[in-house]
């Protein structure tokens, strides 16, 4: 049996991984046009890429 991998994260999941706090990753979402974040229809709800998040750290790192 294949393990199904999740494309796209919720702000909840994204903030496990990254260890930030409710406010920071609202914040990056609001306003941080490179993160790799949509909302669909204009609706309330984020969703993160998860294939590009990794990406989105490496440039921040690379901003340095």
């Amino acid at each position: 049996m294949s393990k199904i991998v999740k494309k796209l994260l919720t702000p909840a999941e994204t903030r496990e991984i990254l260890g930030w706090s409710k406010n920071m990753i609202y914040d990056v979402l609001a306003n941080d046009k490179t993160f790799p974040a949509f909302r669909i229809n204009g609706g309330t709800t984020w969703f993160i890429n998860a294939d590009k998040l990794q990406d989105w750290i490496d440039a921040q790192t690379n901003n340095r």
